[in-house]
């Protein structure tokens, strides 16, 4: 349940941040400020702020920037982005991780093998997928003990773009978790009504 002043209020202390951070350092931030913010009872919070971009949500904007990225970077260390137009395409995204199924369980629960575990990945179909802490071997692809592979389903609207995403994930063979809830009306219902909730509204 975002509000378009939430987003007013999380840019203006993200400009807040990095005017502070011109004048203690006597140069200007350039780069991703990528921020954590909640949106409470009171307004808009920051939690923290990563020189990078966010993860997994790169991964849902990213790939609908119609604006050249090298381009962009650019103009970031000149200075000028007031002078080019972003531009990004108006898709769903919906972004499913696969995960070893032992993901988060303590060391000795019996499902914590599968974090060594061998996955082989079949057609994804349409699905796009961001490989993150995977090991490739000469016997083929390995688990870590964190989040594998990043799955992006695209298209015209939420429901499709998870039915891509849930393709991909279900393509994936060995002892892998994800989560089937993501991208869902229920959970995005459930969601909202949580900050109503917050917000008494």
């Amino acid at each position: 349940f975002l509000k378009t002043s939430d987003i007013e209020e999380g840019l203006e202390i993200t400009r807040q941040v990095a005017a502070a951070l011109l004048k203690e350092t006597g140069a200007p931030y350039k780069g991703v400020m990528y921020g954590g913010f909640i949106a409470t009872k009171d307004g808009v919070k920051l939690l923290e702020y990563n020189a990078r971009f966010g993860d997994p949500e790169a991964m849902n904007i990213l790939p609908l920037l119609k604006t050249d990225f090298v381009e962009i970077c650019q103009h970031i260390i000149d200075g000028t982005l007031d002078k080019i137009k972003i531009e990004f395409e108006h898709k769903a995204t919906v972004c499913k991780y696969v995960v070893p199924k032992g993901y988060g369980l303590p060391a000795d629960h019996p499902d914590a093998a599968s974090s060594k575990s061998k996955i082989e990945v079949g057609d994804v179909g349409k699905a796009r997928l961001y490989y993150s802490s995977v090991d490739k071997k000469e016997g083929g692809l390995y688990l870590s003990s964190s989040r594998a592979i990043g799955v992006v389903g695209i298209a015209d609207t939420l429901k499709e773009a998870r039915g891509i995403a849930e393709e991909g994930v279900k393509a994936i063979k060995g002892p892998v978790a994800y989560r089937e809830d993501i991208g869902t009306d229920a959970l995005i219902k459930k969601r909202i009504n949580h900050m109503k909730n917050i917000r008494k509204e």
